[in-house]
């Protein structure tokens, strides 16, 4: 497949990313899908303020009392889009962890920013979750050096 990569890094010079780890410990059990969309939200509205449109918003979370393997995910495409739950979980959690990825076309600092606000307004309407930034990643991508092939195997 022809690609342009001069257009592709174009726009990949656009957007901010952001890849967060997020630990959640509860008082009691929560509702960790609600808590999800709750957060999508609150990234949404912030960037929206911010006139930065999402370009992809996912986050997982893997919760410590789980059965192997059991998620919940959360995805946004746009910013005129509701959040879309991916998976959801059959029970309250009391903790675990939200990976988070964010892309939208502002200044990777302007994503972190409205990442933690997001957290505290989450925070407020779950009182009972605490949330800890373990580990974030916040950068423009840099321009990408493709590696071309042959199309034909050795021996044609």
């Amino acid at each position: 497949m022809e690609l342009d990569y001069e257009v592709y890094a174009d726009g990949e010079a656009l957007l901010g990313w952001l890849n967060a780890t997020v630990t959640l410990v509860a008082e009691d059990e929560f509702d960790a899908n609600g808590y999800l969309r709750c957060l999508a939200g609150a990234i949404q509205e912030k960037l929206a303020v911010q006139q930065a449109e999402v370009a992809h918003l996912k986050m997982t979370y893997s919760p410590d009392d789980g059965i192997g393997g059991e998620i919940a995910s959360v995805n946004l495409v746009r910013n005129d889009n509701v959040a879309e739950t991916g998976m959801t979980l059959d029970e309250p959690s009391t903790g675990g962890q939200l990976i988070l990825n964010l892309r939208a076309e502002t200044d990777p600092a302007e994503l972190l920013k409205a990442v933690k606000v997001s957290l505290v307004i989450a925070g407020e309407i779950y009182p009972g979750v605490k949330s800890t930034l373990d580990h974030e990643e916040h950068f423009r991508p840099g321009k990408p050096e493709p590696t071309h092939r042959d199309s034909e195997a050795p021996g044609d």
